[in-house]
């Protein structure tokens, strides 16, 4: 049996769970993770069970940790179904739940397993949870095992793979398993892709607001300030109106799109960007044909965003109720939350470069943002500044925040090119985080985790021994 064919198999045992606490009458308990990758997750099975008839209740959660696990015992449902987390806390859901628990994950697995845990996770048959599929690829994955019908979840199933940044194949393509949801959308509708500058509102938003509005890749006196990006456009001979009317990109000729293209990578370059960042402004479009052109839903990595920006943001409920279709009053609050997560990422970033918060250690650029900088962007502003070439060497990033419950807040991001020499962040955070009495764990190029205030700088200093242990495996 093939690997593929093993991950597809072990959906059987999960869906006939699902099935039989659903025909009981079951109360079934939906936790998934606070990301785009969470909420898209937390709303596709949330719709399957509102489908088929059954008591459940969702939500989105920003750590997995003994209080949560804890609180969920007290709340006695018949099933507990965690999604985009749960993995590599195997030990702690079985030392606390005794009820049937369903697992829906791509990060890395802790070896513990247990008789109630029904685990699904591609990384346990030898498939890239990193790069080939999402957790909302496998809760779309699971909702078609249920259901043929649920086949109108696709979009929703790639939307946490864009907001995970998967698209890492040519032209910024989804790829592996990823590819089959894709087949799915388009066969029935619902997709198409092509190839172009990648913008905030392609087709939806001014130009100028588009460019500002860009934050994969970041651009440096751009990205967050729409004035300085109605000047530069102005300065390279590019019109932003047309009679009465805001122009968007698509709008723009050929010629005017190469023009911008242009300007924008001598901007880059300018401001200290490598070639491999210039050229993420362009790649495969994703738009969802049945969302209205004029919202950010039209497009997958839009959509993406604003659903990491409510969960970031503490709006949680507001990102689950667009995924189940409010497109009323959530939809406006969930716009106002992703302006709001945008210019606070921007004045991060602004932040961190005045005042040179990068320090460079023997293995790891590290910035110490205490309370400075919120720690629901830390892991944001880690990755673009890593993305941009910025960063000369080839070393990882690992920044710590402040924490609303008194712990320190790591998030840690490494390249696909240390993540071939072996690196894996997520060891390295699950190791350093559980040596100093906290928690961690990820994906090789993305990883997290929470530790005890006190244990700040020796979790830094383990951290910074381990990354060269791994290189050197």
């Amino acid at each position: 049996m093939s690997d593929e064919d093993a991950f597809f198999s072990s959906f059987k045992p999960a869906v006939e769970l699902f099935h039989r606490h659903v025909e009981t009458g079951g109360r079934i308990r939906i936790v998934t993770h606070n990301d785009a990758d969470g909420l898209a997750s937390g709303g596709i099975l949330s719709v399957v069970a509102h489908r088929m008839g059954a008591a459940f209740r969702t939500s989105s959660e920003k750590k997995l940790d003994e209080k949560l696990v804890r609180s969920l015992a007290e709340e006695n449902p018949s099933l507990v179904v965690f999604s985009d987390f749960g993995s590599g806390y195997t030990d702690l859901i079985a030392e606390n739940l005794s009820m049937d628990v369903i697992i829906l994950d791509h990060h890395l697995p802790a070896e513990r397993e247990a008789d109630n845990i029904v685990h699904v996770n591609p990384m346990l048959h030898g498939i890239d949870g990193a790069r080939d599929l999402a957790a909302s690829g496998i809760c779309y994955l699971f909702a078609r095992e249920v259901d043929e019908g649920n086949r109108d979840l696709s979009c929703l199933g790639l939307v946490g793979a864009l907001g995970d940044q998967q698209d890492k194949g040519e032209r910024k393509t989804l790829t592996g398993l990823n590819t089959l949801i894709e087949e799915d959308a388009v066969r029935d509708g619902y997709l198409e892709k092509h190839v172009g500058l990648i913008f905030y509102g392609y087709e939806t938003r001014p130009l100028a607001k588009a460019v500002a509005y860009t934050t994969v890749p970041f651009i440096p006196g751009l990205s967050g300030d729409e004035g300085a990006c109605v000047a530069f456009l102005r300065e390279v001979g590019i019109p932003i109106e047309e009679g009465d009317r805001l122009r968007s990109l698509s709008d723009l000729s050929d010629e005017e799109k190469r023009t911008l293209f242009s300007a924008l990578s001598s901007h880059m370059v300018g401001e200290g960007c490598d070639a491999e960042a210039v050229h993420q402004l362009l790649g495969t479009i994703y738009t969802f044909r049945l969302e209205e052109p004029s919202t950010c839903l039209r497009s997958g990595r839009e959509y993406g965003s604003l659903l990491n920006a409510c969960g970031r943001m503490g709006r949680q409920g507001v990102g689950l109720s667009v995924c189940l279709g409010d497109r009323g009053e959530a939809m406006a609050e969930a716009q106002e939350t992703l302006e709001l997560y945008r210019r606070r990422i921007a004045s991060s970033l602004d932040l961190v470069r005045e005042n040179e918060m990068v320090e460079e250690l023997d293995n790891v650029y590290l910035i110490r943002a205490g309370d400075a900088i919120d720690d629901t962007v830390i892991g944001v502003v880690s990755g673009i500044l890593l993305s941009q070439g910025i960063l000369k060497k080839m070393k990882p990033i690992v920044s710590t925040a402040l924490s609303e419950d008194g712990q320190v807040k790591v998030s840690a991001r490494g390249s696909t090119e240390l993540a071939s020499r072996g690196l894996h962040m997520g060891l390295v955070m699950q190791r350093a985080a559980e040596a100093v009495g906290g928690g961690g764990g990820g994906h090789d190029v993305a990883a997290g985790a929470y530790v005890p205030i006190d244990k700040e700088e020796e979790f830094i200093a383990m951290v910074n021994s381990l990354v060269p242990e791994h290189l050197e495996e």
